[in-house]
This record gives structure tokens, C-alpha cells and sequence, in this order.
């Protein structure tokens, strides 16, 4: 029961991680739209990289944080710890290093909340390319003068 609160919390700290962080990466790439900007593309490249580092680095913050639950709570060293969180998180799933049978459950939740974070990028992704899109002007019809 002492591990399935954990993973709950652990649950709450990546939503946590992911909010802020979000919320953070937005509001300063909506500044970064420049509407007549005369090099749309890179423009849009720019800010798309950036949003994708900073997805990344949010993702392995809530990695490294199970996996530092994994380390303290299971014993296992920190590289072994961050591999399976990972593999785990991204519902990969080798299968290659498994935890004991009372932190089944743990993985369990930690593999559900990584598919939700993913989603979430991918929908923050989604609305950023739309925003770029609608800046940009490119889906305008094109006058014929």
C-alpha cells in the first residue's frame, strides 16, 4: 500500500512538472511569433525545436524522479534505476529488468502516467504547429496580382 501512495504521488509530481513546465514553454514561445517574419519556415523550425528540447527535458525530469524512487525504495543503482523508468515510462517495456513483485503495481502506474505525459506533448505539439500556422498565414489564399 506504502508503494502504490508513492506511485500516486509520484503520479501528482509529474502532472505537477508537466504544468509548469507547459505552461512556462508556451507563454514564451508565443512571444517568439513574429507574424511578418520573412523567413516563416525557420521561424517556425526555430520554435519547434525549442518546444521539442524542452518536452524532452520535462519527460527525463519525471524519469530521473521515478527513477530515483526505484533507486531508494528498491536498491537498485542509479543507471539501472533511470533504464527502467525510462523503458517503463515510454511503455517500452523490455522486459530485461524487472522489479520485485510488490512494485509491480508501481510500473504499472508509472507506464499509465507516462502514455498520459506523452499524449499531452503531443497535444501541446499539435497546438503549437496550428498557432504557427495561423500566424504565419499559410493555409491564405494567394492573391493573383
Amino acid at each position: 500500500m506504502t508503494a502504490l501512495l508513492l506511485a500516486f504521488t509520484l503520479m501528482a509530481g509529474a502532472v505537477t512538472i508537466h504544468l509548469l513546465g507547459g505552461i512556462l514553454v508556451v507563454m514564451y514561445l508565443s512571444r517568439q511569433i513574429v507574424t511578418d517574419s520573412p523567413r516563416p519556415i525557420l521561424q517556425a523550425l526555430r520554435i519547434l525545436i525549442s518546444l521539442f528540447a524542452v518536452l524532452l527535458l520535462l519527460h527525463l525530469m519525471q524519469v530521473a524522479v521515478w527513477a530515483l524512487l526505484y533507486w531508494w525504495r528498491i536498491g537498485w543503482d542509479f543507471n539501472t534505476a533511470f533504464y527502467f523508468s525510462t523503458t517503463t515510462y515510454a511503455t517500452i517495456g523490455y522486459g530485461d529488468v524487472v522489479p520485485p513483485p510488490e512494485w509491480r503495481l508501481v510500473a504499472v502506474t508509472q507506464g499509465l502516467t507516462g502514455v498520459l505525459m506523452l499524449g499531452w506533448s503531443s497535444a501541446l505539439v499539435f497546438a503549437e504547429v496550428m498557432r504557427l500556422f495561423q500566424a504565419s498565414n499559410w493555409g491564405a489564399p494567394r492573391s493573383r496580382e
